[in-house]
């Protein structure tokens, strides 16, 4: 209370202390409600159709370029399950593209994301416009929505063009994409999914890794040796396709493999209740401690 008190004097010496006060506690309202009020403003449409059946959700479109010749924008939509990516502008870009056509984001951790034409689609001769649909899934969307957007490629009937994204844009879809995600929550729209495991989880995967390592393989002091593994997990949770995608060296890539062939069945992944093939890319490293090599995540 004694804190409090210096304010409200201060108000009172100078008048309008409720006034004062109400508009404070606006303030404070409009602060704490400002992301949901910018959220509810990026969806445009958010509908249950009792005749399809179906939920149709639209989002208002985000800029991502601005400039002389050329204007570009992209918005979300789904009918149902079915998510669609519109990219839509003017100038460079206004191109014929045909069904499977890529799109493809570069992402500020340098990963892309690829979408497709979902068919042939034109563009106005007369205004050099264009409003191009792309089919999209869950795990692309849930990619955008953890990244900025640096650049994108975009293939037509007449080649590709790239667009390079200014600072300022550069979160547009990202910001987008979370808006829209909340939204198909709401809406009972998203899988629930589950990723593949090792049995006992991935403290027991390292434990069997590296009570199947030789210690004699060949690395000395603080030297240090990072690999890359990727393998799919089949619907009945056998391991197939291991590859090496970064690679420490013949020996430890070797070793590396020997081990992991020796893996038991995993936990496959399941998509609402279902199982299914599901790839999985793991980094790990190895080092010395003392005179035991070991591998760590």
């Amino acid at each position: 209370m004694n804190r409090i008190r210096p304010l409200f004097l201060f108000y009172q010496r100078n008048g309008s202390t409720d006034a004062r006060a109400s508009s404070i506690a606006k303030y404070f309202l409009f602060l704490l409600f400002l992301p949901l009020l910018s959220e509810g403003q990026k969806i445009k449409r958010s509908e249950y159709n009792a005749a399809e059946k179906r939920w149709h959700i639209e989002t208002a479109p985000v800029n991502l370029k601005s400039a002389p010749g050329s204007k570009m924008n992209v918005a979300l939509s789904a009918a149902g399950s079915a998510y669609s990516l519109w990219l839509s502008g003017s100038g460079t870009s206004a191109n014929t593209v045909i069904a499977g056509d890529a799109l493809i984001f570069l992402l500020d951790d340098d990963s892309t994301v690829t979408v497709k034409s979902t068919a042939v689609q034109n563009f106005e001769r007369k205004d050099n416009s264009y409003n191009h649909e792309y089919q999209l899934t869950q795990d692309d969307l849930e990619i955008l929505s953890r990244h900025n957007l640096q650049a994108l490629r975009k293939y037509s009937a007449e080649g590709y063009n790239d667009v390079y994204l200014e600072k300022e844009t550069a979160g547009g879809l990202k910001e987008l994409s979370t808006a829209f995600l909340n939204e198909l929550k709401k809406a009972n729209l998203l899988s629930l999914k589950h990723t593949p495991g090792f049995p006992g989880g991935k403290a027991v995967l390292l434990g069997f890794l590296n009570r199947n390592l030789k210690s004699s393989l060949p690395l000395t002091g603080a030297e240090r040796k990072f690999a890359v593994v990727q393998f799919v997990v089949n619907a009945d949770g056998l391991v197939d396709d291991l590859q090496i995608k970064h690679s420490a060296g013949n020996v430890f890539d070797n070793e590396l493999l020997r081990i992991l062939k020796r893996m038991p069945r995993w936990k496959p992944a399941t998509i609402d209740g279902k199982r299914v093939e599901a790839i999985v890319t793991q980094p790990l490293t190895f080092l010395r401690t003392g005179n035991v090599v070991n591998i760590r995540f």
